[in-house]
């Protein structure tokens, strides 16, 4: 288990030009500063990564938002968001990415890296989101089969959120449609040694 105690400090970067406006996090006040060095690296790419190359000549706007959806007993999971809107477009287009690491040791979790190996995690999570998307009607332009190994999702208090990117599987007016899964209905899953086991309640 971590220390309870390890929390990032973070500060707010801007990457600003005529057409652009992102904003994403700096994380200070960790224990080892090499593996700061590393995560604000990570982060910083992870970022850059969302920003069209083609710049100002293609986009009319590229905004950038992230929020932290997880800062405790040593994990930070972080979202991101990045709108574009192309010149003369009809619609603008949201991508959304995120975070999952361990403040002390630098991990990056993938969603396997969650969950029991012997587990039949992956079925479980389909069926979840399945049922979700049946209660909450949620319209689809392709049919959802099956969760994968490295499934997009980030952390919070009390749930893994797992998420698919616009027009993926939705109509675009949907959005970024995510699927909040609460830890008391995968408990019996997930690793002992993993994030998620340290924020289940009674543990």
């Amino acid at each position: 288990m971590p220390n309870k105690e390890v929390r990032a400090i973070i500060t707010e970067n801007k990457i600003q030009n005529a057409c652009t406006d992102v904003s994403y996090p700096q994380l200070s006040g960790l224990p080892d500063e090499v593996i700061q060095n590393q995560l604000n690296e990570l982060i910083k790419d992870r970022v850059l990564g969302l920003i069209p190359k083609e710049g100002c000549d293609v986009y009319q706007v590229i905004k950038g938002t992230y929020s932290v959806e997880l800062n405790q007993k040593g994990i930070l999971s972080l979202k991101f968001n990045v709108y574009t809107y192309r010149w003369h477009a009809a619609n603008g287009l949201d991508v959304q990415k995120s975070i999952t690491v361990n403040l002390e040791t630098g991990r990056v979790y993938q969603l396997y890296d969650l969950f029991k190996r012997d587990s039949d995690y992956r079925s479980v999570l389909t069926k979840l989101v399945k049922e979700q998307i049946s209660e909450r009607d949620i319209p689809l332009i392709e049919e959802f089969k099956t969760i994968s190994d490295n499934e997009d999702f980030y952390l919070t208090n009390d749930s893994l959120v797992i998420y698919f990117q616009e027009i993926e599987y939705t109509p675009h007016y949907i959005g970024i449609p995510e699927f909040p899964i609460s830890y008391s209905q995968i408990r019996n899953l997930v690793r002992p040694e993993g994030p998620i086991s340290w924020f289940i309640k009674g543990k």
